[in-house]
């Protein structure tokens, strides 16, 4: 292994003089003479850094990475919302929440791609590509959604199907990111049931709120939603745990989120905005005492914390060092 590397060090450095290392007998030597190859006084960032040290990733969250962050966002919800809306059986639900996924999501998802006349492409690496997979998952929620609102039926089989789909997209923006092992923050097992709770109560809450408009009784649905909200809080806790203790590369990501450059952002957006505030009108509306407008307060703060939430988990990936 130690060979590899040094042959790997010689290729890249071509230009400059080769450090000699026969006699290295350790990975502090190997280090040492990596960093000596290139000049540390240029910029913050070194070009060895991504072999020694935790470097953040940005081509997901910056520039362009921006759409992937709201298609992932706007799919997952319209997801919720029609997986919410199937089991209660309200057709107006069905119809956002295919309109949101598809529309909404599929249209930010495009914005990514770069070239939109050439998307079709990603459909044909389903067998490697966890992106091409969602893809085909979306197509058939697509089909299969378009069915079920114009003949409006409910049969337990196309139910359990649209049901499974449904979880399927949800998970898709997590899942793409959970395949990448080297984003140790993203690869955490807590990763796809946070995704699956997130996406199923930001659904319900537009949901809820549909209900109390239409003047349908919403105050029977208060009680998921209080479970919902618990199940929320408790994974986020999990998430930062288990990841806080899975390697020293996602220490370092949940210490961005809690200590670091994005702990306001983390306290506000998501703690304050994503679970205070939510939580507050909660314990008010226990018991039944459910408005709209309270229903609506509710669900905008959800919005705005699960925003937040999933801009932070992919802002404060570092990449785990090679060496």
């Amino acid at each position: 292994m130690k060979q590899k590397i040094i042959e790997f060090i010689k290729k890249i450095s071509s230009p400059l003089k080769f450090i000699k290392t026969e006699k290295m007998g350790n990975k502090q030597n190997i280090i040492k003479s990596v960093k000596n190859i290139f000049s540390p006084s240029d910029s913050s960032f070194k070009p060895y850094d991504w072999m020694i040290k935790s470097t953040p990733q940005q081509e997901w969250i910056k520039e362009k990475g921006i759409f992937l962050w709201l298609a992932f966002f706007f799919s997952e919800i319209g997801a919720g919302l029609y997986f919410m809306s199937m089991f209660f059986q309200y057709r107006l639900g069905l119809i956002l929440g295919w309109l949101i996924t598809l529309v909404l999501g599929g249209s930010v998802h495009m914005l990514y791609l770069g070239n939109p006349k050439r998307f079709w492409r990603i459909l044909t690496n389903i067998s490697s590509s966890e992106l091409a997979r969602g893809m085909w998952v979306i197509l058939v929620f697509a089909i299969l959604g378009f069915f079920q609102i114009f003949t409006a039926k409910f049969n337990p089989f196309l139910n359990c199907m649209l049901g499974i789909i449904c979880i399927l997209i949800i998970m898709h923006g997590f899942a793409t990111m959970n395949v990448i092992k080297a984003l140790p923050s993203w690869n955490s097992t807590m990763v796809l049931p946070l995704s699956i709770i997130s996406g199923i109560w930001v659904g319900s809450q537009i949901f809820q709120f549909m209900l109390s408009v239409s003047g349908s009784l919403a105050s029977g649905f208060e009680i998921w939603s209080e479970l919902f909200l618990l199940v929320y809080i408790g994974l986020i806790v999990f998430y930062l745990w288990g990841t806080f203790h899975s390697s020293e590369a996602a220490k370092k990501s949940i210490n961005i989120l809690l200590k670091g450059e994005l702990a306001k952002g983390f306290y506000i957006g998501v703690i304050v905005l994503g679970i205070v505030v939510p939580l507050f009108f909660t314990l008010i509306m226990w018991g039944g005492n459910v408005n709209a407008g309270l229903i609506f307060f509710r669900m905008v703060f959800v919005f705005a914390g699960d925003l937040a939430l999933r801009y932070l988990v992919m802002k404060s990936a570092v990449y785990q060092p090679l060496i």
